[in-house]
C-alpha cells in the first residue's frame, strides 16, 4: 500500500493567500498575516494589493513613513484605490502633516465619493486646521453615509464645542455615547461642554461615569477636580488634581489646577511650586494626551 501525498500543482493562489493573510490579521496574528502578504510578493513584487495590506501592518506598528511609501507603491501599480489614499492621509496626520493628509484623503473622495471614513478624517484635519464650517459640512456627509460611526459623532461634538455651539455639541457626544458606552472620551467632552454651560453637578456625574469606565483617565480627574473646585469641595478637588498630575506628569494644566486648588485653601507655597512646575512643563510644550479629549472647562 502506497503513502498519500499532496496533489502536485496546489500551490495557494495570490488571492488564496491574501484571504488567508486578512484571516490571520482580523485575528490578530500579524506575523503569520505577513508571511501570507511577502508570500504573494515573492511571487509577483507588483501585487497592489499585497502592498497595501503591509502598508496597514506598518502603520499599525508606527511605521508610518514606510507605511506610506508601500501604499504609494500600491497606487503605483493599482490606481484609484480609495483607501489606500486613506491611509496615508492617516499616516500624514500621524506625521503631522496636517495639509497634505488633507490633501489625501480629498484624493480617496475622488476615487470614491461615497467614502465615509475619508470624509470623517477629512473634516477632522480640516477641525484642526481651523476650518470648522467645513470641517462640519464634511462631518455631515460621513455620518450620513455612515450614521453608526461613533468616533465621528464624538469629533463632530468637539467641533461643535470649539465653536460654542454648546447644546449641539452635547447632542452628539450623547450620540457617541448611545453607540459606544463604554468609551470613556464622550463622557469626558460631554461633561466638559456642561461645565462650561455652569451645569456642574451634571459635569460631575459625567467624570465619575467616565472615572467608572477608565479610574487611570487623567482628564477625567481633572475635570472632576475643576468640577468640585467649582462646588467649593476644595479637599475633593485637591485630591482629584493630585491624581490627574500622577497620572498625567508631562501635562502643566493639572498643576495649574492644583495651583489654584492650594490658594483656594490659604496653602500659598504649596500653590507657588504647583504654579512654577506648571511653567516648566508648559515651556517643554510637551502635551501628548490633548488629543484625547477637549481640554475640561
Amino acid at each position: 500500500m502506497s503513502e498519500t501525498s499532496e496533489p502536485s500543482g496546489q500551490h495557494p493562489s495570490a488571492a488564496q493567500l491574501l484571504q488567508q493573510g486578512l484571516i490571520h490579521h482580523r485575528a490578530g496574528q500579524v506575523a503569520l498575516a505577513m508571511d501570507r502578504y511577502t508570500e504573494v510578493l515573492r511571487s509577483d513584487p507588483r501585487n497592489a494589493d499585497a502592498l497595501y495590506y503591509i502598508a496597514v501592518v506598518a502603520c499599525q506598528e508606527g511605521q508610518f513613513s514606510q507605511g506610506i511609501e508601500l501604499a504609494r507603491r500600491s497606487l503605483g501599480f493599482k490606481p484609484g484605490q480609495a483607501r489606500a489614499h486613506n491611509l496615508i492621509g492617516q499616516a500624514l496626520h500621524r506625521l503631522g502633516q496636517i495639509k497634505e493628509a488633507l490633501a489625501s484623503f480629498d484624493d480617496a473622495l475622488e476615487c470614491d465619493v461615497n467614502f465615509a471614513d475619508a470624509y470623517g478624517n477629512r473634516a477632522n484635519m480640516l477641525s484642526e486646521l481651523g476650518r470648522p464650517a467645513e470641517a462640519l459640512s464634511s462631518f455631515e456627509r460621513a455620518l450620513a453615509l455612515n450614521p453608526k460611526s461613533a468616533g465621528d459623532w464624538l469629533n463632530r461634538g468637539a467641533t461643535l464645542n470649539g465653536v460654542g455651539r454648546l447644546d449641539e455639541a452635547i447632542a452628539s457626544y450623547d450620540r457617541a455615547i448611545a453607540l459606544d458606552p463604554d468609551f470613556p472620551v464622550p463622557h469626558v467632552n460631554r461633561a466638559n461642554t456642561l461645565a462650561k454651560q455652569g451645569r456642574v453637578e451634571e459635569a460631575l456625574a459625567g467624570y465619575d461615569r467616565a472615572l467608572a469606565l477608565a479610574p487611570d483617565f487623567a482628564h477625567a480627574h481633572l475635570g472632576r477636580a475643576m468640577a468640585l473646585k467649582a462646588l467649593s469641595r476644595l479637599e475633593d478637588a485637591l485630591a482629584a488634581a493630585d491624581k490627574a498630575a500622577t497620572l498625567a506628569p508631562q501635562l502643566p494644566l493639572p498643576q495649574r489646577t492644583r495651583a489654584s486648588v492650594l490658594a483656594a485653601l490659604g496653602r500659598d507655597e504649596e500653590a507657588r511650586a504647583a504654579r512654577e512646575k506648571a511653567v516648566a512643563l508648559a515651556a517643554q510644550d510637551a502635551d501628548p494626551a490633548k488629543a484625547e479629549s477637549d481640554k475640561p472647562a
